[in-house]
């Protein structure tokens, strides 16, 4: 009798562990990866201007960065970066990541 009350013990915490993994909440990053040509970094705002020329996000953009004097040697140079959004909004300013995360 002792030994079927202990295995529904272990079989209970195994059914709490799992429910628990199960249930955890799962945090997903959404990035789109593109490819440009730098064409200015300002170190005081922290931006960089982009010459996108991946069809999800074509044209000239404005990206922010944490460090901008990263990118000051790139002007006029093709880079792979990525941005944390998964669309690329016209007018939308969003963070960059060169060479992604």
């Amino acid at each position: 009798m002792e030994i079927r009350e202990t295995q529904y013990g272990v079989l209970l915490i195994l059914a709490v562990a799992l429910l628990i993994l199960f249930i955890h909440p799962v945090y997903a990053s959404d990035e789109l990866f593109l490819t440009g040509i730098v064409k200015r970094v300002d170190l005081n705002k922290k931006t960089v201007v982009v010459d996108v020329r991946s069809q999800s996000c074509h044209g000239i953009r404005e990206f922010t960065v944490d460090d901008a004097s990263q990118l000051d040697d790139f002007v006029d140079q093709r880079i792979d970066f990525s941005i944390d959004s998964s669309t690329c909004e016209p007018g939308g300013v969003y963070k960059m990541f060169p060479g992604g995360r």
